[in-house]
């Protein structure tokens, strides 16, 4: 176990990622808030990501640790699991290797996370932000991911929603030690990472969204999970499509099970509501 000896513990998880971790540890570093340590864990990459890391570790002994160097490939999931299992802190944040925070990204939201808890002391907590989307080069696709894709996060902030909503990103979290003890033991329904975080909070305790983006998202080929705008989200296309849509849906809807949502018609009931509300209540 890794004590933190610093306010924040960020947690990045890297694999293959030799391109853009640089970029990525840089901005870190470049924070305007400089109370943080950042644990790195190299999930068998096959390029030159070790030695990248290795060096900034040397740069930065004290700000910067790796784990389980030469440790196995566990997969995005798991990787993000791992870290979040073996550090031990009061505040939590995830860092992607491919993106780029802006320099106030830690200071806006740990400024949210302590207003939170004037109100609801020591509830689990957790804080996220909007996200900018960015191509390869870092050329700018949309200012606003939330804005591009007509949603406003906090009209889907319950459970039964959230479940079938959830625009809680793992790299713009923020988020206390009470939320670490929602998530494990973790089950093995293999729902992604920032989705299984993001339900069990807003079950047991308090969800906050910061309408401004924190992070440049880099849209890229090799992105484990990227996100759609533009087309790919308008009814229309959607309903085109809808053999294929109604077995994903079943599929989403088991893995839910597996937590009590409950049947695939609550599934559908409550997919209905959420679609009817993008399409009425734009961001």
């Amino acid at each position: 176990m890794y004590i933190n000896q610093t306010k924040i513990a960020i947690l990045l998880a890297a694999y293959n990622a030799e391109k853009f971790i640089g970029e990525q540890i840089d901005s870190v570093i470049a924070q305007s808030d400089c109370n943080w340590t950042l644990y790195i864990r190299n999930d068998g990459s096959t390029d030159n990501t070790e030695k990248l890391i290795e060096s900034y570790c040397l740069q930065y002994p004290d700000r910067i640790i790796e784990i389980d160097k030469g440790g196995i490939n566990l997969g995005c999931r798991n990787n993000f699991f791992r870290l979040l299992e073996v550090v031990d802190a009061d505040y939590y944040m995830f860092c992607d290797a491919d993106d780029v925070w802006f320099s106030n990204k830690i200071e806006l939201s740990f400024e949210r996370i302590k207003q939170l808890e004037t109100i609801h002391g020591q509830k689990p907590l957790l804080v996220h932000t909007d996200t900018a989307i960015y191509d390869e080069n870092l050329n700018l696709i949309a200012e606003s991911f939330w804005k591009s894709i007509g949603i406003n996060p906090e009209r889907f902030l319950t459970f039964n929603q959230l479940c079938i909503c959830c625009c809680v990103g793992g790299s713009t979290m923020l988020f206390n030690k009470r939320v670490k003890q929602l998530v494990f033991p973790l089950i093995d329904n293999d729902l992604i990472f920032d989705y299984w975080i993001a339900i069990n909070t807003v079950k047991h305790g308090i969800i906050s969204t910061i309408h401004t983006p924190t992070t440049k998202y880099r849209q890229h080929g090799n992105n484990v999970c990227g996100v759609s705008i533009g087309d790919d989200n308008l009814l229309k296309n959607k309903l085109r499509n809808w053999r294929p849509l109604l077995r994903q849906y079943r599929k989403e809807s088991d893995k839910l099970k597996t937590i009590g949502y409950g049947s695939f018609l609550k599934f559908l009931f409550y997919k209905i509501i959420v679609i009817f509300k993008m399409r009425l209540y734009k961001y």
